[in-house]
């Protein structure tokens, strides 16, 4: 049988770039999307897409006819749980044999982080579902950097950010894609959990003398506090689960201990992680 993928959530940090490298596979695939815009611009683009939307359980049960294997990324919200077992449940009953699933490294210590309990949630749904899966659960994504910094490290020469010294292992959103490329073709990573993150911890200290190379200044780092941080997020708009999820996370990461660099990426791609100082010379020319 042919591997029919189905990408949902095709768009954003990691759906770009995963739909791009399928772009320049010789796999059969189609992105489902929601919107005419979507839509378009993936037509475009040469991109085979489905309408539908999780929730819509028609136009997903058309969608998912003749499918093998699914990629399943979707944007927080309170009904996640409820979204992707809903999936899980129609994938089954579609015959589709494989999930890959975008899940989150803090799912596996989510007590009292709403949104990693709804991911822990639907981990633990997949893998008793009888469907082969790969999940991957990976760390802060050096994305985060530019899309919340970028304009501070430009007309400041310095950025804010609630987390003091503790170091994390950032990881490049484009590492995560070609991570699930791997197991959308591959079956050597199924029925796992795979942890995916940069080569080593880092503090936001060191995300500073990385982009102050590339940016030819010197960038400083500013350890906000817990409640500014907070502000900020609500200021933004952001929603309450989020804003109560994130901050509790931050708060955990910046009182305990150095989170832990892992091997997972280089053993499902046979390739190094990207680092903070490439990343930082790739992106910061577009500042």
């Amino acid at each position: 049988m042919e591997n029919q993928i189905l990408i949902i959530g095709g768009t954003g940090n990691i759906g770009t770039p995963l739909v791009e490298l399928l772009k320049g596979s010789d796999q059969s695939y189609r992105v489902m999307v929601r919107s005419d815009e979507n839509e378009a611009k993936m037509t475009s683009e040469g991109i085979p897409t489905v309408r539908a939307e999780l929730g819509d359980w028609r136009s997903v049960e058309a969608a998912l006819e003749g499918v093998d294997t699914i990629f399943l990324l979707s944007a927080p919200s309170p009904v996640m749980s409820d979204l992707h077992t809903g999936l899980i449940d129609r994938a089954k009953s579609a015959d589709v044999r494989k999930i890959v699933r975008l899940s989150a490294e803090p799912a596996k210590y989510c007590k009292g982080l709403p949104m990693y309990e709804q991911h822990a949630e639907v981990d633990d749904y997949l893998m008793a579902s009888g469907l082969n899966y790969v999940i991957l659960r990976p760390h802060y994504f050096m994305q985060n950097i530019p899309q919340m910094h970028a304009s501070f490290m430009k007309d400041s020469q310095m950025f804010a950010q609630y987390m003091g010294d503790t170091r994390i292992p950032m990881v490049d959103a484009r590492d995560i894609a070609k991570a699930a490329l791997a197991g959308l073709t591959s079956d050597a990573f199924n029925g796992k959990i795979h942890y995916i993150t940069g080569p080593q911890s880092i503090s936001f200290d060191d995300v500073a003398k990385a982009f102050s190379k590339p940016l030819g200044k010197v960038i400083n780092y500013v350890d906000l506090p817990y409640k500014d941080q907070k502000a900020g997020l609500e200021a933004y708009g952001t929603p309450d689960m989020i804003v109560q999820t994130v901050m509790s996370l931050f708060k955990r990461w910046s009182e305990g201990e150095d989170q832990p660099a892992t091997s997972d990426y280089e053993k499902i791609t046979g390739e190094r992680a990207t680092d903070i100082n490439t990343f930082a010379a790739e992106v910061a020319g577009s500042f």
